[in-house]
């Protein structure tokens, strides 16, 4: 009776440590329609992002290198860490995910997003993590970073 106690307490500790251990993104559940799904391009030959259309949906993500492409060079699939509004309007999230392309297979990202009060400009600022983890997101939309992107709306 005492191993089969202690054996139980083992397994409860051990448990806790691997769910404690493994990162655990917020807990935002997406709506079918979110603010940032649907198609966006930017049509200078490749932003620092590398992409001039992408399309977002609730399946996942495709990056095309040219607005005018059928064939995406990336497939992927993305989800919202966290979601919010600020004072002004513009509606913000972290997202996170992996795509796979031509030229590599699984790239982890990390993204900070914001999406314009009217709904028609997104910026991103993405990171590239070894493993996902909170402290890896970048902090602000900066023009200046060398992973910032800005698209525009292609319809609604």
């Amino acid at each position: 009776m005492k191993s089969r106690m202690l054996l139980l307490g083992a397994s409860v500790i051990l448990l806790s440590i691997f769910l404690l251990a493994d990162w655990n993104p917020g807990h935002y559940a997406p709506k079918p329609d979110e603010d940032n799904y649907g198609t966006w391009i930017n049509d200078k030959s490749f932003n620092s992002i590398g992409y001039q259309k992408t399309v977002i949906t609730a399946d996942g993500l495709e990056n095309y290198a040219n607005i005018s492409d059928s064939v995406p060079r990336e497939k992927g699939i993305s989800q919202i860490d966290t979601k919010w509004t600020d004072s002004e309007g513009n509606t913000w999230y972290k997202t996170f995910g992996t795509v796979t392309g031509e030229n590599h297979r699984a790239t982890k990202f990390q993204n900070l997003v914001k999406l314009s009060k009217s709904g028609t400009v997104m910026e991103i600022v993405h990171r590239h993590p070894r493993e996902f983890d909170s402290s890896n997101y970048p902090t602000k939309i900066d023009p200046d970073d060398s992973n910032y992107g800005i698209y525009y709306r292609a319809g609604k």
